[in-house]
């Protein structure tokens, strides 16, 4: 039985209660503080663990000894946000000049205007002259036609599209790269022979894998 002290007729708690009560507040503020500090860095916690995560699965996968065509559906998500990305760093770019330049005086925006029209003119210019210059002296291109597309390693197969690409295809096609280009084009899963080695009679060895490809149409 734990003792008590009394004060004018009244029972107090002893000081092994008092210690209780004071170490349950002190857990109570600890936690409080930790939920506080969890919903502040949410973000950059996910972040980090995903970073984590994706390593871990990384290294594991390295000794699964998987096909080209199971890389490339295993990496489907990664090409998904990636192509989220690039899906607003257009309108992130006009909804943000649009912006800048209604927070501008009129007066001077007329001014800025003729400066950013002449500055990207100018540098327009100059990146086409570096493009037809380099054009003339490096020649891509030349000789392709007569290359051997099985001494590549690759080879075109002409088959039917699998239901699993299907799928995948429209996923892409929802969250397109390029939003003008969506508008004419979209994407579209081809397929590639690529030698993966030689068997025992010196056979060479082919896997078909797919391959990303824009079509013309909608």
């Amino acid at each position: 039985m734990e003792k008590k002290s009394e004060i004018n007729g009244h029972a107090m708690p002893s000081s092994a209660s008092t210690d209780r009560i004071l170490e349950k507040g002190a857990q109570k503020s600890f936690l409080e503080k930790l939920m506080e500090f969890l919903r502040k860095n949410l973000l950059v916690i996910m972040t980090v663990s995903g970073v984590l995560v994706g390593v871990g699965l990384g290294m594991m996968v390295r000794n699964m000894n998987l096909t080209k065509a199971q890389m490339t559906y295993f990496a489907f998500p990664g090409e998904m946000l990636l192509r989220m990305l690039k899906m607003i760093i257009l309108p992130l770019v006009v909804c943000s000049l649009i912006s800048g330049a209604a927070s501008l005086d009129t007066r001077s925006l007329g001014k800025l205007g003729g400066i950013a029209v002449a500055y990207f003119l100018v540098t327009t210019l100059i990146a086409s002259g570096i493009g037809v210059a380099l054009a003339f002296i490096i020649k891509p291109g030349v000789g392709a036609g007569a290359l051997n597309t099985n001494s590549l390693g690759l080879e075109s197969v002409s088959s039917n599209k699998e239901t699993t690409d299907s799928f995948l295809d429209l996923a892409r096609n929802l969250f397109p790269a390029n939003l003008v280009a969506a508008a004419f084009r979209s994407y579209a899963t081809d397929y590639k022979m690529v030698a993966v080695g030689n068997n025992t009679n010196g056979t060479t060895l082919y896997q078909k894998v797919p391959v990303g490809t824009e079509t013309d149409g909608m």
